[in-house]
């Protein structure tokens, strides 16, 4: 039988862009259809030239505190994008997001299923 992450890519919702800066803008929740696993895809575009450090969470403050960028000595819960990367990542459904980078950054996020 085969599984949701043995298909391309299907985007199965409307478009999301976070402008990632070195303050982390508002949070945005992006939805994604409900699965019996409590978990759902998104496609996440890097389309900067900067590094992005986004935050990812069940609540605002959760992303909000996971975008902080890791210092030596000090690990953090974000997930860093390099310039250009285009990830598709299997994250809790309906999670939240926001992202901070060196400079303004346009992150696209698109739910879905598949790889």
């Amino acid at each position: 039988m085969s599984t949701a992450s043995q298909y391309p890519f299907a985007p199965l919702g409307p478009s999301h862009l976070i402008v990632a800066n070195v303050a982390a803008p508002a949070p945005v929740q992006v939805n994604v259809r409900e699965t019996t696993t409590g978990v759902g895809q998104y496609r996440i575009v890097n389309n900067s030239i900067n590094e992005v450090f986004l935050g990812v969470g069940a609540t605002g403050a959760q992303a909000t505190a996971n975008s902080v960028a890791p210092t030596v000595g000090n690990p953090t819960n974000t997930i860093m994008l390099v310039p250009g990367a285009v990830e598709v990542l299997r994250l809790v459904n309906n999670a939240f997001f926001t992202a901070t980078a060196a400079g303004a950054s346009d992150v696209y996020i698109v739910p879905g299923e598949g790889l």
